[in-house]
């Protein structure tokens, strides 16, 4: 901090209560300087400050005021300073106040706007009106980050390392996932691949790999290579080409997903409280008069309850019942799908490009209206085609429900055509305030109906053999599904959740049917004891017997040398009269450490025993596992982690895996956080998670920061677009700091007066009880202090102990 500023912070904190300084200190200087004069408020001069906006913390930034400024009366701030210090708005609402010449805004000079500068805390608090700020995650505060690489991988092996009979498989297998981005500009070239190893060979195969880029106008990714088409209506599928989707992260947390839109009338000024299930998930103030409320936290199944309080207390409360649907979405918004290409019938790396179907074009178009979602969907090919649409409609106290129709025509090599049509629906209820139909759902497939996903022009070759009926005519419904049903019900009571599910499919070449049922109920008994109770039952089309299970599970928590663990046990039962019985007990010691041991028998007379434990690494998670059972001792293993290279910090590996990250840099200095990361290593980085397209707030824990770092910034807001490595520095200056008592030759302390060094640096003013609050850069060699009555003493620096904490007394002779 300049000279200037350090005598400023001086006075300021000891006579912050004046109203006027007394200059008379200040001997054979002409004039008073501007930073102690009452009338100017933007004193010429550079700060270290505090940026505020409406009272809530932006950034530290250093703020320089010309002579001009201070003699305005009024800061005149670029767009990149604004921007960097978190003070973001609308620049259609502030267009009047930028000065072209010197291409900076005077936003002062705008009426409701203010930008308050405090000397004596070096605090900025900017006043902007609400309506005129952007929101938090609008795309002028979008981050592409820096350019760089990022690896994230995790990876398992197992290998039966004794084997007792020669039947067992002491081979080793092992499973590893990569997840690859370059990011270059606003570009991000990604790739997400597996690599398996087994008896039956080697395989490396790949879901996406994709060069993208976040296009802020249209909500949405422009994205290129092979990835997969996203619609409501039809099944997905893998495809090279090139498409456009909406992205709905890109939308700001609150309207994500649906909610209803509550609109009333406020008598007065009134706080309108939204709660579901007794807890808050919206809470406003608004002013008399009409309101509505289109930005409700996304909500589930159950009613909301809206609390309208006035100004005199008096509250009214209404109930507005809410069941939801995945295709739901709320007025207004849009949800979209544009994609060319040809369609991808393999994973694996040597038939990337292989495919023999054409290219395709696809469209979806999902809107919300007032009270209906709208799907639409369709896919153009040479010798396929499909179209789809459907609406979702809630219905208040009845629930809501969703309903669609495709058709499609099919083309295939052996000269056949075939149409046919699909028809869903979909309900979803909540029947009281404790049970919930969570999804009743009902499709039906004519036989001459395809996706595009599974057409195979060519089916006749890749099926040869068992496709002629009895008149050895050739047929395609080998296995064709004709209508399901499904159905799921959810009841809770104070301790215990019961939930249970059923499904039914049948075919068009087959007389029986197949479906499916579970019940699960959970309760929790006391003092964390939990009870689980699970039954299975299936029936497969093809097989005459009928499958079921039923397993019951018990778990215990309890401390054993001051560490919390929990045993779970569990007794199963099956159709072949089969029990089993598990035990397991685990543990996490720390927040790097965790371990568990395990043991099962069953009425085979099979028995089992094992022990795992992980430990998290800086740089990689890690686990192992040994297990043991009649025939067999299996060791196996697992890491995860990630490696980023960027040009400003090199090489990191790091533990932390998300797709979008932060990588934070306070330089040479290990063993500092920000906000959850982990430690700062060697260098001074360390790499912390974070979500794209939601703002956040990366801030310092001071707590590892030595006393003698003076800290240029504590905290960034940032809004990561996705797949970001955004890169940040904490700067920083190593200040000496010296708590001085003065005293002079007769041992009485020194009634004010300001300290140089030997170099004409300013060191401080003195207080009227002696006290020098001294920080500097550099050690001093000697210190003249000149006194009120313009007399002067020195004292030697080298006696001087920096960042002690406690006061030293020294003699000024």
């Amino acid at each position: 901090m300049p000279a200037l500023s350090c005598l400023t912070l001086s006075i300021w904190a000891s006579l912050g209560h004046a109203t006027e300084l007394n200059t008379d200190f200040l001997q054979g200087v002409s004039g008073v300087p501007s930073v102690l004069k009452d009338n100017v408020a933007y004193p010429a001069g550079h700060y270290y400050v505090d940026v505020s906006l409406n009272g809530q913390h932006t950034s530290r930034m250093v703020l320089s005021i010309s002579v001009a400024e201070e003699q305005a009366g009024m800061l005149c701030l670029s767009p990149q300073w604004l921007q960097e210090a978190g003070v973001l708005f609308k620049p259609t609402a502030y267009q009047d106040t930028f000065d072209k010449d010197r291409e900076c805004y005077t936003l002062a000079s705008k009426e409701s706007t203010g930008v308050n500068f405090s000397l004596g805390a070096q605090t900025v608090d900017f006043a902007i009106p609400q309506a005129w700020l952007v929101e938090k995650n609008d795309a002028t505060r979008w981050d592409y980050g820096v350019n760089g690489l990022r690896l994230t991988y995790n990876g398992n092996f197992n290998q039966n390392v004794q084997t007792r009979n020669r039947y067992q498989d002491d081979s080793l297998n092992a499973y590893g996932h990569f997840n690859t981005a370059l990011n270059v500009g606003r570009w991000v070239l990604s790739s997400d691949m597996n690599a398996t190893r087994n008896t039956s060979g080697n395989t490396f195969d790949t879901n996406n790999i994709t060069l993208s880029t976040a296009i802020s106008r249209v909500k949405g990714d422009f994205i290129l290579g092979r990835s997969q088409t996203r619609t409501e209506l039809f099944s997905d599928f893998g495809f090279w080409g090139a498409s456009l989707r909406s992205n709905s992260n890109m939308r700001a947390w609150s309207t994500r997903g649906y909610a209803p839109v509550i609109n009333g009338v406020a008598p007065t000024t009134a706080r309108i409280t939204v709660t579901q299930n007794n807890y808050t998930v919206y809470s406003t103030v608004v002013p008399p008069g009409p309101y509505r409320l289109d930005d409700i936290t996304p909500v589930g199944n159950g009613s909301l309850m809206v609390t309208v309080e006035d100004s005199a207390g008096r509250k009214t409360t209404t109930e507005y019942p809410v069941a939801t649907l995945p295709t739901l979405l709320r007025p207004g918004d849009l949800e979209y799908n544009l994609a060319a290409g040809q369609r991808s019938d393999t994973n694996t790396v040597d038939d990337a490009f292989r495919s023999g179907t054409g290219t395709f074009v696809l469209g979806s178009l999902d809107y919300g209206l007032a009270t209906t979602t709208v799907n639409t969907a369709f896919i153009l090919h040479d010798r396929f085609q499909s179209a789809g649409l459907g609406l979702s409609q809630p219905l208040g106290v009845w629930g809501a429900f969703s309903a669609s129709v495709n058709a499609s025509k099919a083309e295939y090599d052996h000269g056949e055509n075939r149409r046919g049509m699909s028809a869903s629906f979909k309900y979803a209820k909540t029947l009281g305030d404790r049970t919930e139909l969570q999804l009743l759902t009902y499709r039906y497939q004519s036989p001459g109906y395809t996706e595009f996903a599974n057409w195979r022009p060519d089916e006749r070759l890749l099926r040869p053999g068992g496709q002629l009926d009895a008149a050895g005519n050739y047929t395609f419904l080998s296995g064709k599904e004709k209508a399901r049903y499904e159905a799921r019900l959810s009841h809770r009571w104070d301790q215990v959740y019961m939930s249970g599910s059923f499904w039914q499919q049948s075919f068009w070449d087959r007389d029986r049917d197949a479906l499916g049922a579970t019940v699960t109920a959970s309760a929790t008994v006391f003092d964390g004891v939990s009870v689980n109770l699970s039954g299975n039952y299936a029936r497969s089309t093809w097989s005459t017997r009928d499958d079921w299970s039923t397993t019951l599970g018990v778990s215990i928590p309890f401390t054993l040398g001051g560490v919390r663990h929990y045993a779970s046990n569990s007794v199963s039962y099956n159709r072949d009269g089969d029990t089993a019985f598990n035990t397991s007990a685990t543990a996490t010691v720390s927040d790097r450490f965790n371990y568990g041991v395990n043991a099962g028998a069953d009425s085979r007379n099979n028995r089992s025993a094992g022990v795992n434990a992980g430990y998290a690494f800086d740089r990689v998670q890690t686990n192992m596992a040994l297990a043991q059972d009649r025939d067999t001792t299996t060791l196996s293993g697992s890491l995860s982690g990630s490696a980023i290279a960027t040009r400003e910090t090199g090489l990191l590996f790091t533990r932390e895996a998300s797709d979008t990250v932060a990588v934070v840099k306070i330089k040479d200095m290990p063993g500092v956080t920000f906000n959850n990361s982990l430690p700062t290593n060697s260098k001074g980085n360390t790499v912390m998670y974070l979500s794209s397209y939601s703002p956040a707030s990366i801030s310092i824990n001071p707590e590892n920061v030595p006393d003698s770092a003076e800290l240029l910034n504590t905290s960034y807001e940032v809004v990561p677009t996705e797949k970001a490595i955004i890169y940040r520095e904490f700067g920083f200056e190593n200040v000496l700091r010296y708590i001085l008592r003065l005293r002079d030759a007769q041992g009485a302390a020194l009634n004010g007066g300001s300290a140089t060094t030997e170099q004409g640096l300013d060191a401080g003013f003195i207080t009227g009880n002696g006290v020098l609050l001294m920080n500097v850069l550099a050690a001093p060699k000697t210190v003249t202090v000149r006194k009120s009555n313009g007399e002067q003493c020195r004292f030697d620096g080298a006696q001087l102990k920096p960042n002690t904490g406690t006061v030293q007394e020294i003699r000024c002779e």
